[in-house]
């Protein structure tokens, strides 16, 4: 297709992710988003250096749009139950991004993204290793559905088992964990630290 908008790096980007959340992450090519911006190959090249790249910069982008982690009046479970849903709601809108992230060292977070939900659980009063130990749990389980999710579509589900929408099955899991944090952190205040050091 003719282009209108001179190409950039923000126009790449921006296409990049209209075919992962079209095709799916694992058939995003640079022979592919070239067709779609109307460009040769190697005018994608000019701007970013391989797939790799262009991948880190699709995932840069969705990290950039997700809902801020915040402790409000709300409480943190309430806080950390919107982020959660409102993060696998994005991640399984690029299908394969879920897993390409669990893949990643870290699970695809930065640092910062890490330390933002170890202060989340800090400022609600949690222990830093508590802190760390509850955003482990969270995120670790949101990357395990998501996985989930991503092998039942492979296997030509509909995103449905037994009558219960794939988000049915996030929400429950969500609302688990912030029930075993709960549970743990009460369990610990009582003088029975389900989190102590071996």
């Amino acid at each position: 297709m003719p282009r209108n908008v001179p190409l950039s790096r923000d126009v790449i980007v921006g296409a990049a992710l209209e075919m992962a959340e079209r095709d799916g992450l694992d058939r995003l090519t640079m022979r592919g988003l070239a067709a779609q911006l109307g460009v040769t190959p190697m005018a994608i090249y000019y701007h970013v250096p391989d797939k790799e790249a262009l991948v880190d910069l699709v995932v840069d982008e969705v990290h950039q749009r997700q809902v801020p982690l915040e402790l409000t009046d709300e409480g943190w479970e309430v806080c950390l139950r919107r982020r959660l849903l409102a993060q696998w709601e994005q991640l399984v809108r690029y299908p394969g991004l879920g897993s390409h992230l669990s893949n990643q060292p870290e699970m695809g977070a930065s640092r910062q993204s890490i330390e933002a939900g170890v202060a989340f659980f800090e400022a609600a009063g949690f222990s830093s290793r508590s802190a760390r130990l509850a955003w482990s749990f969270a995120i670790t389980y949101l990357h395990g559905r998501l996985n989930v999710d991503a092998r039942l579509r492979g296997r030509g589900g509909s995103g449905k088992v037994a009558g219960i929408r794939a988000k049915d099955y996030v929400a429950f899991g969500v609302d688990a964990v912030i029930a075993g944090i709960k549970a743990t952190v009460a369990e610990a205040e009582a003088g029975v630290d389900l989190v102590a050091e071996a």
